[in-house]
Order: structure tokens, then sequence, then C-alpha cells
């Protein structure tokens, strides 16, 4: 798969950014808390984050190697924040029971079993420790991949994981967690104009095309907009 550029992701207008604020906010962290972020990618979200913990620190993972260098980049030579490489079908690369909080941000839908997932954050959680996670839900820009075959019907995806209210409180549950609360919201995402609608989809959504196969995606979304949908989860480690 391409890799991912770090320093275009970071000069987008991100959506991104509002599901970040909402994330964090739902963890309503402590100054002295240890923070993960799971998915980091540049570490936009991670440093809006750290302004809470004002005594504590953070570690941002995330398997991207160029994400990771841009969030290096971000954070400099702040002695609070620890940047990891680290896959997130496997477990954190943090010792079991050892943070406060997780939090992460349009990332798991990379994911095909948020099963490994939700178990993999609750033995890396302390007790009482808290997750608020967002990511790509049931319905996720089903209007937009509904054009797709308009460009080319052999055009495949990554393997998205899309999923749904149900099956995500039933493996949360498994996992241990209590206070459960997951939702699904509509975020239609209006872009400015064809030449920003075009970056972004190369950057984010659809990074394996060619330039041909991006113009007539930016074309047939005649309104510049994006149909997300977002899955976001609370939960709590007793």
């Amino acid at each position: 798969m391409k890799a991912w550029d770090g320093v275009a992701y970071d000069a987008l207008p991100l959506p991104h950014e509002q599901w970040g604020k909402r994330t964090i906010e739902a963890l309503s962290l402590l100054p002295t808390e240890l923070l993960l972020d799971a998915g980091c990618g540049t570490g936009r979200d991670a440093q809006l984050a750290l302004e809470q913990l004002s005594e504590g620190s953070l570690i941002c993972v995330d398997q991207s190697s160029t994400m990771l260098d841009q969030c290096r980049s971000r954070f400099g030579q702040d002695s609070r924040v620890q940047i990891l490489e680290g896959d997130l079908d496997k477990a954190l690369p943090v010792e079991p029971e050892s943070v406060d909080a997780i939090m992460s941000v349009a990332a798991l839908h990379w994911l095909s079993d948020h099963n490994n997932v939700w178990r993999h954050f609750f033995a890396a959680l302390k007790p009482g420790g808290r997750i608020a996670t967002d990511c790509g839900g049931f319905g996720n820009l089903a209007k937009t991949l509904a054009l797709v075959p308009q460009i080319d019907p052999n055009i495949t995806f990554p393997n998205w994981y899309y999923a749904n209210v149900g099956d995500t409180e039933k493996l949360l549950a498994e996992a241990g967690f209590i206070d459960i609360k997951v939702s699904l919201r509509p975020h239609p995402t209006p872009l400015p104009n064809k030449e920003t609608l075009a970056t972004y989809l190369r950057t984010l959504v659809f990074r394996e095309w060619n330039d041909e196969q991006i113009n007539q995606m930016s074309d047939l979304l005649t309104d510049n907009t994006l149909d997300y949908v977002r899955l976001e989860v609370r939960a709590r480690k007793a």
C-alpha cells in the first residue's frame, strides 16, 4: 500500500479536527494522566490532548513511519511525549495496565478485527481507565463509494471495516468494558473547491488511484461533499 504523506495530510482542512475534539472532550482528562493515542497519525489530535496534560504524559502509536516522522517534527523534544511504532491489530507496545486513557481518531476502520482492538485496549488500561474513539462507521462514504463503478467497475478498496452499533457494543462487553456508549454520527463534509477535494481524495481516501481517476471522482461529487458517518465509542474498564 502507498505510504501516507504526513506533510500533505497536515496541510489539508480536515474534518478529523472536529472528530478529535469530541473524542478528547469525552475522556475528561486529568492533568496528571498518561494518555495513549492509538493510530496517532501526524499527532494533530494528540497535540490538542497534551494541552490538558500539564503534569501528565502522552504515548503516540502508529504503524506508518511517514506519519510518525511528521509526529516527531510536531512534538520536537517534548519530554512528556513518547512516539512508538505499533500495529493496532496486535498488543499495544506498552506494559499491561499502564495507561489511564486511550483515544483513537479516524484509525480503527482500517482494521478488520475490532475484537482484537478492544481486547488489546482493555489490557493496556489501568483499572478505571477509559477509552474514547472515533472511526468510520456503518454507512460511511456509502454515496461516495457508490460512484466508483462509473469510473472503473474493477476498482477494489482497502479492507475497511465500518462497524455498526450492536456488534461494537457486543465486542466491548466481551472484552470486559463497562459504561459502554456507542453511536453513529453522520458528518457530511463539504470541501471548499474542486482542487482541495482532489487533493483530499488523493491524500486520504483513494491513495492508490491515478490522477485521472481522482479527477473523475471529483467531478462526480458535484457538491464537493463527502458523506462521512462516524462510529463513536466511549467505555470504561472496571
